[in-house]
């Protein structure tokens, strides 16, 4: 509704690349939201799986702050997501969590002056056309991948049972499932539960840091 604009290399970046735009989105949610997500990974996947289906653009200069004229742009941009992105649903409904929040904290910097309000329309109101035992399959399979790879060279069928047992635990929290429930729904005690739940994400960001260092 108003000329936005992005901060890249001490310069202003005034396109709607989606890895910018749910940049800023991310930053407010973190400042202000308990849970908290870590930016280099949600920002490969957007990278990775968000595009941009349609746009009508202008660009505009307009004074903001001491520093003077800032190039900006206003207009629509409809995101979408490819095929892939729903191995991550966590991902993916923060994807959608951060679009509802666009109107609430504008896009791109220099908001306090009046840049980046935002209209949010035609929010997707539920997941696209996959089922969620289908995303869940997925999610296990990935979680369990990792919590093999660093017990690869041990071998054996408990290293297996284990990395099993900590994504089908994760992979359901992860969808918003409550302890409780799962606990429940897996027959194992809530504490048990509890205790590997913090034992899987503890592994979890240990091996992605691992990937990390590897690329």
């Amino acid at each position: 509704m108003t000329p936005r604009s992005f901060r890249s290399k001490s310069h202003h970046f005034s396109l709607p690349v989606p890895e910018n735009v749910f940049h800023s989105y991310l930053r407010r949610w973190n400042n202000f939201y308990g849970v908290i997500f870590y930016q280099a990974e949600f920002l490969n996947w957007i990278d990775e799986n968000a595009i941009i289906s349609r746009h009508k653009l202008e660009s505009q200069k307009v004074a903001a702050g001491k520093k003077g004229m800032v190039t900006g742009f206003t207009g629509a941009v409809e995101f979408g997501l490819g095929r892939s992105a729903h191995t991550r649903p966590d991902f993916v409904q923060l994807f959608y969590a951060l679009g509802r929040l666009a109107p609430y904290g504008g896009t791109g910097h220099k908001t306090t002056f009046g840049l980046g309000q935002t209209r949010a329309q035609g929010l997707i109101e539920a997941l696209p056309e996959v089922s969620i035992q289908s995303i869940l399959a997925a999610r296990i399979d990935e979680l369990t991948e990792k919590f093999m790879a660093p017990r690869k060279r041990r071998g054996g069928s408990r290293a297996a049972e284990v990395a099993e047992t900590w994504a089908t635990i994760l992979a359901p929290r992860e969808l918003g499932e409550s302890l409780f429930d799962i606990a429940a729904d897996l027959e194992m005690p809530y504490e048990t539960v509890k205790t590997y739940v913090k034992l899987a994400r503890k592994a979890l960001k240990v091996e992605d840091s691992r990937e990390l260092v590897d690329c």
